[in-house]
């Protein structure tokens, strides 16, 4: 995936092909330059966040703008104003109209960035949105993360490198959405960036599980009305009553680091340094770069890489 696309939660990273030797193109910046926020040694893929100043100069991030030729997903362009350009050059994977399945079983070995506000993300996504656009065809999440050693909730449980989570969501519009299946493991002595762990997602017509290095952290059985009453949602139900749906379709496989972004809640607590931005403030990438002597030595060679080892699923 090519695009300067934010999410669905406003985050900092312009997702680039990086596979090969391309050439950018920068209104005030034209160059050819080598792109590595995807690469593969010894067996392990990488995906590892870069800095856009690095390549580019501080000045192209403070006035400058950005796209690439073979953006393939809107928008494409990243332009200064109130504002930076997109800060961060990072990578989104998928097995989008190459491979997708429905039920089975997806192992996933990896290990997960640490850094402050990266947002790594292993999921799954519908590959012909039979019910409609997200939320109401689902999503998948077979495991998400937040990069900061030092993250906590607002009742002190550690919300960062050391916590992991899986999450279904579904639902008939945006705004009202369902995280029912959401399961939570907390590490004690490790964190999920030392060392590679198994991510097991086991779907089927009976429900999910999710497991971690073998080991159940949380299961989502067939509601027996089906996932619209589970949701609680009003009106005619989208889903007509069929227990699996949405999740009854074949979907396809992404892997992604984010960078900051709304995933990082006003309700959360960092140490030592406070949340680099304001949500709210219009320009919260600016705000984000301007303090980068709080996170950027956190962002330390390729320990701030999702590195991945083997995709596995089995049907």
């Amino acid at each position: 995936m090519v695009s300067a696309w934010r999410g669905g939660n406003n985050e900092f990273q312009y997702y680039r092909n990086s596979r090969n030797n391309r050439q950018a193109q920068a209104f005030q910046h034209l160059e050819a330059f080598p792109l590595t926020d995807v690469y593969v040694r010894n067996g392990i893929m990488y995906l590892k966040p870069t800095l856009t100043a690095d390549e580019f100069g501080e000045d192209f991030v403070q006035h400058g703008q950005l796209w690439y030729p073979d953006c393939n997903f809107t928008p494409c362009l990243s332009e200064a104003g109130e504002d930076i350009v997109l800060p961060v050059q990072s990578a989104r994977i998928s097995t989008y109209q190459r491979f997708n399945f429905k039920y089975g079983r997806l192992e996933v070995r990896a290990r997960l960035p640490k850094g402050d506000w990266l947002w790594p993300a292993i999921w799954l996504f519908p590959q012909d949105e039979l019910y409609g656009a997200w939320p109401r065809s689902g999503e998948i999440d077979l495991v998400e993360g937040r990069g900061n050693a030092k993250l906590f909730d607002g009742q002190g449980k550690q919300d960062g490198i050391r916590r992991v989570t899986s999450i279904l969501h579904f639902g008939p519009a945006h705004d009202e959405t369902s995280y029912h299946g959401t399961y939570t493991k907390y590490l004690d002595s490790d964190t999920l960036a030392d060392d590679f762990h198994v991510y097991t997602l086991d779907w089927s017509e009976a429900g999910f599980r999710f497991l971690l290095d073998g080991k159940l952290i949380g299961e989502r059985p067939a509601p027996k009305e089906g996932f619209w009453k589970l949701g609680g949602f009003q009106g005619e139900d989208i889903w007509n009553g069929k227990k699996m749906a949405p999740f009854d379709q074949k979907f396809f496989i992404i892997m992604n680091v984010a960078v900051g972004g709304s995933f990082f809640g006003d309700d959360l607590r960092n140490e030592p340094h406070p949340r680099p931005f304001n949500l709210s403030s219009g320009r919260p990438m600016r705000q984000f770069w301007e303090n980068k002597d709080w996170w950027k030595d956190t962002w330390k060679g390729e320990s701030a890489a999702l590195q991945v080892d083997y995709v596995r699923v089995y049907q």
